[in-house]
This record gives C-alpha cells, structure tokens and sequence, in this order.
C-alpha cells in the first residue's frame, strides 16, 4: 500500500543549512518503492528549490505555509493550487504593522520592502520579530509563527489545508506521515495519528501533540517502510 510523508524542510530536512547525505538516499528510497513524499515550508517554491535541486525532488510542494501547492511530473512542478494576497489587503498590513517591525513582501520570486515595486502576485507578507505579534487583522490574515518570523497569509491558509489538497489530488485516503519541528508545523502534526518530530526539538508545544520521535527523516523512513 502506498503510504505519503509530509515533511517540514527548515529545521527537519535542512540543518545547519545542510541536508545529509542519509536522508537524500532514504528519501529516494522511499520514492522508488512507490511512495509518495512531500515538502511542507513556509517557504516560497523558488526560494526553496536551489537548496533542493540535484538532492531532493520531492512528489509535492506545499509551499508559503500552504498557500501555493505544486506536484512533480516527470521532471517539473505543475502548480495545483495559489492562494494570492491582494495589494488592498498588503496595503492595510503594512500601514498597521511597519511601524513597529520589520515587515517584507513576497512575490512568487522576490523578497520586497515597498508595495510599489511589486510587479508580480503577492504569495505572503512577513514580520520579523522574535515577539508574539497580535493578529489585528484576523479578517483577513492568518499568522504563522515560527523562530524569527512571523508568517502572513491570506486567512484560512495553513499547512493542514495544504495537505488535504494534496491528500484529494492524488485520492490518498491513508493516514499522513508527518514531521516537523516548529510552531508552524502544529496544525499539520496534531492532524494525524502519526505525527513525529525530531529528537532534538525542545519547543513544548511541538513535543505535546507529536506522537512519535526520531533522530532524521531518514530514521522516520526506516519505521514506515
């Protein structure tokens, strides 16, 4: 039976800004025996793909926590879902919150600072801050918290919603593997029985809702297959 990985990549796949040699192959692996893994990041698809090019080419890409959705064919991404933040929108996010943060726009390709030089869609906004940062604009918004950064996209967007596009794209119907290690990967983690994180990961909140632990991806792999 065919069994699909949701993977976070900060933190669970990349670390140390490295990604071992282990995991490459036990991924591949996984692959080969008719599997399906998964990359779920609050990273834009072309922010992520040179570090994952010639090492890692995952079935599916959940990128910008959940708001852009791409599945591999053959050897290129077709884009299955986009969710995109319109400039009124960032407008209202930038007046409220530049003032008091360091505040970022991003495009399909471009990290930005001036709504004027947008000239693409607008996939999400961010704010860097080690802070709690209150959503004002929960109407609109959702926030993704994660180490550094706060994540902003349009509102009912988020790595769960992610998977289950993916989960009816390709009819899976099983419960999902799924791993990661930050305040952001909680909604995806606490939706399946068979949640893990890594062993070193000490954020309380990720430790309470996953089921599992393990050393890598490439020692998850080993369990499930």
């Amino acid at each position: 039976m065919m069994k699909l990985i949701a993977s976070d990549f900060d933190g669970t796949i990349l670390i140390d800004e490295s990604i071992s040699k282990n995991d490459i192959k036990a991924i591949r692996d996984f692959q080969n025996a008719g599997n399906l893994f998964g990359l779920v990041t609050g990273r834009s698809y072309h922010n992520l793909f040179p570090l994952i090019e010639g090492k890692i080419a995952p079935d599916y890409i959940i990128a910008n926590n959940g708001g852009h959705i791409l599945v591999r064919l053959n050897d290129t991404y077709k884009e299955i879902f986009k969710s995109v933040i319109k400039k009124p929108a960032a407008q209202k996010f930038i007046d409220l919150y530049a003032k008091n943060y360091e505040v970022t726009i991003f495009t399909e390709d471009r990290k930005l600072y001036d709504l004027e030089d947008v000239d693409k869609d607008i996939m999400a906004l961010a704010i860097y801050t080690k802070d709690q940062v209150e959503n004002h604009l929960e109407k609109i918004f959702d926030f993704h918290y994660s180490i550094g950064v706060v994540d902003v996209v349009n509102r009912g967007i988020d790595k769960q919603k992610g998977i289950d596009i993916i989960k009816d794209y390709y009819r899976y119907q099983d419960e999902v593997y799924a791993i990661g290690d930050d305040h952001n990967d909680i909604v995806f983690l606490k939706a399946t029985k068979r949640s893990y994180t890594i062993s070193y990961v000490t954020n309380p909140y990720v430790n309470k809702v996953c089921k599992h632990r393990v050393e890598s991806i490439a020692d998850l792999i080993k369990e499930v297959i």
